[in-house]
């Protein structure tokens, strides 16, 4: 409470001061009193001697600072006995000191109902209901977030809670993720109708279905639902521009509501025409992407409420980015070469167990070819081990570049390397022995390759490696810059 403006306490003597300072008040009544329809005053009469002064009279002076809804009149110590009056236009509350000796809880109650109509009461008792929902939502929210390794949704449940019932209520919202080697915000993940009669359609299908937010967490991250939206956020990029709505937003310490047509073409493609909401979302100062938000088919305006909730969206988000963004990374170095950007051994290991599981079971065939730089010693000893690195760099490159998705490639050690080709036949590896081995010649690099096939060149599996490693060899012992599969020669 170290912002509060004390301001109002300066006509009182230090002693006095620091009595309301040290007065201790509970968190939620603090918030009913800040969301009251209207401000009230407090005069107050105190004993000189601030010790007797019972502690519900010193909290509700201390409710005047950093809180514009309850402000301070007149304050005059020496009283025989102490006395608070709370007022509100032509209304007012007078409290004794037998009052007073009631906790701050049954005096709120008392004032409250003594100058407010039961509309204004149900006006506060609404903001509450909302601000308990969205926290009770922002709570799943979170705990979804953080139960889950992946990113991908991750983010969509941040986007389901942004426009659940449950959550914010916002009829669309959009990810754009931000590009930081171009500097543009890519768009990539979206919530939401594409039209108002797809908007009615799924009003009427949640409240119907009853669905809960699980299972609308479940229906985005999947694509259980229309995509439409989805796929136009998609086609958008966008960067900030002097004077538009990313600029804006970017230089705000949180979310920004706009009206009017946006000035920005790729949120002018989104027809945000109704009012929008923008927020930045930053984990550690750092820049990952822009949260949009907009109530595009029922026009209704974005609520003040709205607005405060979607920082706890999005702090939250970024938490939670930074975290699984870290782990991406950890779990990239433990199974990637740092060097050629290729898996490990380890991983290759791993790799080929599973294959070696599934392959057993279904009879598929398994492949491996070996690969060998030639004389590498030979380029580290006359042009510099930074050479060597980037010969091996610009293998890693070709063998990431030119595989299939399946295909496993990993570094082994020093200048040699190993793809693992699962249902490759044996006229695969041949072609997959020519196209690398021609490619690696392009690029000025001179290779020897063995392949071998399972079951075709091994009985076991686990000796496919020792029949790809004669091949290999067979290929050393030929000269160099060529392959052998199945003792056959291949030139490239």
């Amino acid at each position: 409470m170290s912002d509060r403006d004390t301001s109002a306490l300066e006509p009182l003597p230090p002693e006095a001061q620091r009595a309301v300072r040290m007065a201790n008040i509970a968190p939620h009544v603090a918030a009913m009193f800040a969301h009251l329809p209207q401000p009230i005053r407090i005069d107050a009469d105190l004993p000189a001697e601030l010790s007797t002064a019972p502690e519900a009279a010193l909290q509700l002076l201390k409710l005047s600072l950093g809180c514009d809804r309850v402000r301070i009149g007149e304050v005059r110590l020496g009283a025989s006995a102490a006395q608070v009056v709370a007022t509100l236009g032509e209304r007012s509350c007078t409290l004794t000191a037998g009052d007073l000796q009631r906790d701050l809880r049954s005096v709120a109650r008392h004032v409250l109902s003594s100058l407010f109509a039961g509309s204004d009461v149900a006006r506060v008792l609404e903001d509450f209901a909302f601000q308990t929902s969205s926290l009770v939502t922002l709570q799943r929210i979170t705990s979804h977030m953080l139960q889950t390794r992946d990113l991908d949704r991750a983010l969509y449940v941040m986007l389901s809670g942004v426009t659940a019932g449950y959550g914010l209520s916002f009829n669309r919202a959009a990810l754009f993720v931000f590009d930081e080697a171009r500097g543009v915000f890519v768009g990539q993940k979206a919530i939401g109708p594409a039209d108002e009669q797809e908007a009615h359609r799924i009003w009427e299908a949640i409240e119907l279905e009853e669905k809960s937010l699980e299972q609308m967490i479940d229906d985005s991250s999947e694509r259980r639902v229309d995509t439409r939206f989805q796929q136009q956020v998609e086609t958008l990029e966008t960067q900030a521009a002097p004077g538009d709505e990313l600029s804006a937003a970017l230089a705000a310490s949180g979310a920004v509501t706009f009206t009017g047509a946006p000035v920005n073409p790729a949120l002018a493609a989104l027809d945000a025409t109704s009012g929008f909401v923008l927020a930045a979302i930053r984990g550690h100062g750092h820049l990952r992407g822009l949260l949009f938000a907009d109530n595009r088919y029922t026009h209704m305006p974005v609520s003040a409420e709205q607005l405060a909730h979607v920082g706890f969206y999005t702090d939250q988000t970024a938490l939670v980015w930074e975290n699984l963004s870290l782990l991406a990374r950890v779990e990239t170095a433990a199974r990637e070469d740092a060097l050629t950007g290729v898996f490990n051994r380890r991983e290759l290991d791993a790799r080929f167990e599973a294959e070696r599981s599934r392959c057993q079971r279904s009879g598929a065939s398994c492949s491996v070819l070996l690969l060998d730089v030639d004389r590498f010693k030979s380029i580290n000893d006359t042009a510099g081990h930074a050479a060597g690195d980037d010969v091996l760099r610009t293998l890693g490159v070709l063998l990431r570049r030119h595989l299939r998705e399946h295909d496993i490639a990993a570094r082994l050690g020093g200048d040699e390397f190993a793809v693992l080709l699962p249902e490759a036949s044996a006229e695969h590896v041949v072609a997959a022995a020519h196209r690398l081995g021609s490619l690696a010649r392009e690029a000025g690099i001179s290779l020897s390759i063995g392949g071998a096939t399972w079951p075709h060149d091994t009985a076991e599996m686990p000796s496919l490696f020792g029949a790809a490693d004669a091949q290999l060899y067979a290929a050393k012992h030929a000269g160099r810059g060529c392959a052998f599969v199945r003792g056959r020669r291949i030139d490239y």
